[in-house]
């Protein structure tokens, strides 16, 4: 027969494992007692329940133990609240208190720790924080402003025959983002108001480019306002990647080896970094104000993220265009504070390997504790046979509290 003990969960915080010895915790009420003197009669008064506590005391063993204590240590001096995994209460946030560690020369390769840990709850008078989804979304708007103050510098230089030219090339890249949006899967209803924009937007280029400034500036509110059009975040992502990559080839194309002229391929990449760049805020305000679903996915866009505003933040350099260089910059580092905060409380992702099939509502008690979960699973995975579920599954691993 199977002892209890082996179906619990490996102990870990912050991803650093140990071996659990033993758990003490505290609970319970604050009862404060009202006694008298002179008198047999007193009454306790219930101020509220205690914060849970616990000691835990852990031992580390093998050669490594002094580089795993190091680990662990390491990982239990970080500020602020932690992901504790717990034997016996599952994923937890936890705040760290006194730690005590014990190495014996008597004892070869073993180590022991003990900690407290406190739960983790809402504060009752939370401390100020930076709200980093409006800053993102502010330097975007920001980035966007100088961009177009930019293309308005440029247009007013240009002779007739060149504004021309220049519109005629922006109302290309307009027909190709109205490609773009009309082959998007079951159009919401809102995508009657955006094309009316689009079209009047367009309409407006035709006749010329009269106030440049203005009219960049609807340009590139159509564009922060993709992410509008659907309701799931990496459908708009995939969206804007869309318009990056085919707008991105066309800017590559334009080389010196062309028969294009100077003065017109100066005028074409003027009008692509007018779009690439509406299309990089774009994305970035998309996701601050959009819902990660796990660390892995916030990892990726951060990284997805600071590769292209710092070739938009390049390319600005090599226009001297010094306001936009500045102002990507300051959204680069926005948006990585911003995904950097929010990937702290997201839940991370892990592959489990199943060694014999189970079904999809055990498989997630036994795994997350809550075999509500067991829908996610399927969903996740896109698996056809919940009821029978073998091989490699991606788990997220909920927090508690």
């Amino acid at each position: 027969m199977q002892e209890p003990w082996q179906d619990r969960r490996e102990a870990s915080f912050r991803g650093v494992p140990f071996l659990l010895l033993t758990v003490r915790g505290k609970t319970g009420r604050r009862a404060v007692t009202h006694e008298y003197p002179k008198s047999d009669q007193g009454w306790p008064e219930d101020n509220g329940g205690a914060l849970n506590a616990e000691t835990i005391k852990a031992v580390l063993v093998g050669p490594s133990a002094q580089t795993q204590c190091q680990q662990l240590l390491d990982a239990l001096n970080v500020a602020g609240p932690g992901e504790l995994v717990h034997p016996y209460w599952g994923i937890r946030q936890v705040q760290i208190g006194d730690v005590n560690y014990d190495f014996d020369n008597n004892e070869r390769d073993i180590c022991l720790l003990s900690f407290q840990v406190f739960a983790v709850s809402d504060r009752l008078f939370p401390a100020d924080q930076l709200d980093t989804q409006q800053a993102v979304t502010e330097q975007a708007n920001a980035a966007n402003d100088a961009q177009c103050e930019r293309f308005a510098q440029v247009t007013e230089t240009l002779t007739p025959e060149q504004a021309t030219s220049m519109a005629n090339h922006i109302d290309r890249l307009l027909d190709s983002l109205d490609n773009t949006v009309n082959n998007l899967p079951g159009l919401p209803e809102q995508t009657g108001e955006w094309v009316n924009r689009l079209g009047r937007v367009k309409s407006s280029v035709t006749r010329g480019l009269i106030y440049p400034g203005q009219q960049a500036r609807d340009i590139t509110d159509l564009l922060f306002r993709v992410k509008d059009l659907v309701t799931e975040l990496p459908l708009s992502l995939s969206i804007y990647d869309q318009l990056a990559q085919r707008w991105q080839g066309e800017r590559e194309a334009l080389n010196p080896t062309r028969s294009a002229t100077a003065p017109e391929q100066a005028q074409q990449l003027t009008a692509l970094d007018l779009m690439l760049t509406a299309v990089v805020t774009g994305k970035a305000n998309a996701i601050a104000n959009g819902e990660l679903t796990d660390s892995q996915q916030a990892e990726q866009a951060a990284t997805s993220m600071t590769t292209s505003l710092a070739t938009q933040a390049a390319r600005a350099v090599e226009d001297g265009n010094r306001d936009g260089w500045r102002t990507l910059r300051a959204l680069r580092l926005s948006v990585v504070d911003d995904i950097k905060a929010r990937a702290r409380q997201l839940p991370r992702m892990r592959t489990v390997n199943i060694d014999r099939p189970r079904p999809s509502a055990l498989l997630a008690y036994q795994l997350i504790g809550d075999a509500r979960q067991r829908d996610d699973i399927v969903k996740r995975n896109r698996l056809a046979r919940p009821a029978f579920i073998s091989g490699s599954v991606d788990v997220l691993e909920q927090s508690n509290g």
